[in-house]
């Protein structure tokens, strides 16, 4: 993309996000699925944003990408969150290099991503990630989840918990493992499941604390058949290669939407500050000093986020799955995830009461920010990973990951 074309996305964005913003409390009560949102999107074209221009798509870097996400968040973090997750699979797909891979197996790559690419520029299709498992979690070397081979296809068979968008995308990604594999090293493959299979069952269970309007439901899989043409590029056991060397996307993508919360949080907590007066005066509240030396304080730091969180994007731009690069995205993780809820409390401290309201965002941007630290990587992995880098282990080994 060209730098005026990175620009104008983004501007879309924030636009599409003051759409979004008026929603979010409905849906949030509800937890009901954005589908008004969704409209806008696919009307936008973005769900092409990471298929390269060449597909078709609007070829969107990892950097214009977070920034992009950010936008969609302030106005409704539960849509970008859920966007998040079918660019997980777009994008993951448009970074795969096929070239110098002949034979059967290129072909097969090269058609199974030709044809999801079609499906999201020309279909207007919604793609889900599938991965997490009751009492698993995102943890993908103890997924079982698993699938056999048979004529003309696989069979897969299985429980996945928190899928985003359960019942409302068209095509489920789903992780599972080689049946009746024991290695340290699983063999995960992903397959393509489009939502009519008779042996997909959802269960509605979505009714949290934040995210409400994600409805990531349990999904429960029973002798799906999937035929040779929807292995995910075409290849089997690529799993747990690709995630522990470059864990950007699997991370990547919840960075920039808790961006988005903070950016949101902190530009509510500016406009009522400015609006509010002291008590029985005419006087303005922002005119203490504590008032000041608070919002100051919360400045910085959300300054230094956002900065890490951008230069973390640029680093996988220029630089995917190198230690420095995956240890960045890791830090950049945790620190949107504890900063999140901090600047939402804080903002709560010094708005006062009439800041809880439901009529205002502030409450709910409260309760999305305290989920943060609990999606891939949670918070006390990122700290994990910190902390083996840091002291010299070797982090492409599954072994020593969280994974």
């Amino acid at each position: 993309m060209t730098e005026a074309e990175k620009t104008a996305l983004i501007s879309l964005c924030t636009d599409l996000a003051k759409k979004f913003a008026p929603r979010a409390a409905k849906y949030d009560r509800e937890a009901s699925f954005p589908v008004e949102n969704y409209n806008d999107l696919k009307a936008a074209g973005l769900l092409g944003i990471m298929v390269p221009k060449e597909k078709g798509g609007m070829g969107a870097d990892f950097l214009t990408y977070t920034k992009a996400l950010e936008q969609l968040a302030m106005g409704d973090a539960s849509t970008a969150l859920t966007f998040n997750m079918h660019n997980i699979t777009a994008g993951s797909l448009a970074e795969v290099d096929t070239e110098g891979i002949g034979g059967s197996r290129g072909r097969a790559m090269n058609a199974s991503r030709d044809w999801m690419f079609k499906e999201m520029v020309e279909g207007q299709k919604l793609f889900a990630s599938a991965s997490s498992e009751p009492g698993i979690g995102a943890h993908f070397s103890k997924i079982k989840t698993n699938y056999e081979k048979v004529a003309g296809g696989y069979k897969i068979n299985g429980a996945k918990s928190f899928v985003s968008m359960a019942g409302h995308a068209d095509y489920y990604v789903v992780v599972a493992r080689k049946k009746g594999d024991a290695g340290e090293v699983p063999q995960l493959s992903f397959f393509i499941i489009e939502k009519e299979n008779p042996g997909i069952e959802i269960e509605r269970v979505w009714d949290v604390l934040g995210m409400r309007a994600t409805s990531s439901d349990n999904m429960y899989l029973k002798d799906v058949f999937v035929p040779d043409d929807r292995l995910f590029l075409g290849s089997e056991g690529m799993g747990a290669y690709k995630i522990t060397r470059e864990p950007h996307w699997v991370i990547g993508g919840y960075v920039g939407a808790y961006l988005g919360v903070i950016s949101a949080t902190f530009e509510f907590m500016i406009n009522h500050l400015q609006k509010k007066k002291m008590p029985g005066t005419d006087k303005s509240i922002v005119n203490k000093e504590w008032i000041q030396h608070t919002v100051g304080e919360l400045y910085v730091e959300y300054e230094a986020v956002k900065t890490v969180v951008y230069d973390v994007a640029q680093k996988v731009v220029d630089a995917k799955g190198t230690a420095e690069t995956n240890t960045a995205m890791h830090r950049s993780k945790f620190m949107v995830s504890e900063f999140a809820p901090k600047l939402a409390s804080q903002a709560i401290r010094i708005c006062g009461g009439s800041s809880i309201a439901k009529r205002l965002p502030l409450e709910r941007l409260f309760r999305d920010a305290r989920c943060g630290g609990l999606m891939p990587a949670t918070s006390d992995e990122c700290l994990l990973y910190a902390g083996k880098s840091a002291l010299g282990f070797d982090l492409t080994k599954l072994g020593e990951t969280y994974w």
